[in-house]
């Protein structure tokens, strides 16, 4: 489906059918397209009941490292949204999540107008799609100043970073002793999991069929045994498979339940990196823009209140006002790519510079008010599909940089909080100047928001052999 349809058919009137007091909870477009096609794929959004606030919002009830009361209650709502409809409605039933109040189902008009009369309903919208953020075609790990994290004694010990992308080659030798977690979301066309179907489970079930996860998993922790050493080669690797064999996800439920699932079945997670966003671009932060970015804001805050730090690339459309979700959440810690190399002219991502430079921003990279920083990402050696290498490039390759990082952060400095490593990583004494909007933004220097968090590691060793105390930023 054509996800723009989603937001520019809103100021079309709405069909007699619906009740203008209930206008505001069925979009037009969900609408329009059920009248259309018989059904539509559609996310509901419920009302938190349990926190007494809209789910995404930024309130006292949802804010970081507070974990959201929701589960307990979360099926329960759902049921009983359920019970409501059509009966068979309540069997078209495509996704669930467990902390997450909303679900997924295939919904004919009249499960629209049930859903758009009933109080518990927040909103309802087409489950939209999009794509990983790199294209096959270095010196970004050390423009990003992730290199040297090792030979500071930072090498990802004790850290598991969860990936959700294309999946990883799970028999990629730098790879396969450090992946403890599979799992895979894919509903593209009958379903795109290794097993034919739409959600499949252990073993097996994040192989990798396109290479853009493994590229993404390497460039965080790749061991440097056939590629090129990641920035954390003794961290977990959890990965969870959303996207096809040509880089697409069809559903952006599926990323909810991506990252829903790694808050329930990893609670020890530490970063999260999402090398993916929606064929929609969002202007500013897109919390409260759609049932979906609701979930999606809900699924972050759940994570961030387990203390995980979640990053996301903000797409290849060359937009100087606009990202793609979930980047334009506002607790994701959102990226632009930069090159990382001197050249001539150069064409990429339908986009073409007169010449390029280290740290000069890429043409094709989105960007807006809320980007966060710019990373390296054009190109990235890492290991690739089959057990061999990959160049990818795109600003898929500097958000495993940033969530690299974040887990580098946590591992350095163990008392200090999602928040503050947020912040530290914006606080790059490098800034970045875009020509096309006159905005300037951080550029990720990971060593830079290690010392920040922890200077005593940069302090001579005193004579005694003792080793600094560790001093979290406060």
């Amino acid at each position: 489906m054509k996800t723009p349809a989603v937001f520019i058919l809103l100021g079309i009137v709405l069909p007699a059918a619906m009740s203008p007091a209930h206008a505001q909870r069925v979009s037009v477009a969900a609408q329009q397209q059920a009248q259309r096609d018989g059904e539509v794929r559609a996310f509901v959004m419920l009302r938190d009941q349990t926190v007494g606030t809209r789910p995404g919002a930024n309130g006292a009830a949802m804010k970081r490292e507070s974990m959201p009361k929701l589960h307990p209650r979360v099926r329960g709502d759902v049921d009983a949204v359920l019970s409501t409809l059509p009966l068979r409605a309540r069997g078209r039933v495509v996704r669930r999540f467990e902390r997450v109040p909303a679900f997924v189902l295939q919904a004919d008009a009249a499960t629209l107008a049930a859903l758009n009369r009933n109080p518990r309903v927040l909103r309802v919208d087409l489950d939209v799609g999009g794509s990983g953020h790199a294209v096959v075609p270095d010196e970004s790990s050390v423009l990003n100043q992730v290199h040297q994290l090792a030979a500071l004694g930072v090498g990802g010990a004790g850290m598991k970073v969860g990936i959700v992308d294309t999946g990883i080659d799970t028999d990629h030798i730098d790879l396969r002793a450090r992946i403890v977690g599979q799992q895979c979301f894919c509903t593209v066309g009958a379903g795109c999991c290794p097993d034919g179907g739409s959600s499949q489970s252990g073993a097996g079930a994040a192989e990798d069929d396109q290479g853009h996860g493994t590229n993404v998993a390497g460039i965080i922790g790749g061991d440097g045994t056939v590629a090129p050493r990641g920035a954390l080669p003794m961290a977990s690797l959890v990965a969870v498979k959303v996207i096809d064999r040509n880089n697409r996800f069809n559903s952006t439920s599926d990323v909810v339940a991506a990252l829903d699932w790694l808050a329930t079945q990893h609670p020890d997670i530490d970063a999260v990196n999402l090398s993916l966003g929606t064929d929609t671009l969002f202007a500013g932060d897109c919390d409260n823009s759609a049932a979906w970015t609701q979930a999606l804001a809900v699924a972050v805050a759940n994570l961030n209140a387990l203390g995980a730090v979640v990053t996301a690339s903000s797409g290849n459309q060359g937009n100087p006002t606009g990202m793609s979700a979930p980047a334009c959440i506002r607790n994701v810690v959102s990226n632009a790519a930069t090159w990382d190399f001197s050249g001539g002219a150069t064409t990429f991502l339908g986009c073409t510079e007169s010449a390029t430079a280290p740290r000069q921003p890429t043409c094709f990279s989105n960007r807006s008010i809320t980007t966060d920083l710019y990373a390296a990402g054009a190109f990235v050696r890492a290991p690739g599909f089959n057990g061999g290498t990959s160049n990818f490039g795109g600003t898929s390759q500097g958000a495993p940089m940033v969530a690299a990082c974040a887990a580098a952060l946590k591992q350095a400095a163990p008392a200090s909080t999602v928040t503050q490593r947020m912040t530290a990583m914006t606080l790059s004494p490098t800034h970045i100047q875009d020509t096309a909007t006159g905005r300037s933004y951080p550029f990720l220097d990971c060593r830079d928001a290690m010392k920040l968090l922890n200077p005593a590691m940069f302090e001579p060793i005193p004579a005694s052999g003792a080793r600094p105390r560790i001093r979290p930023r406060t």
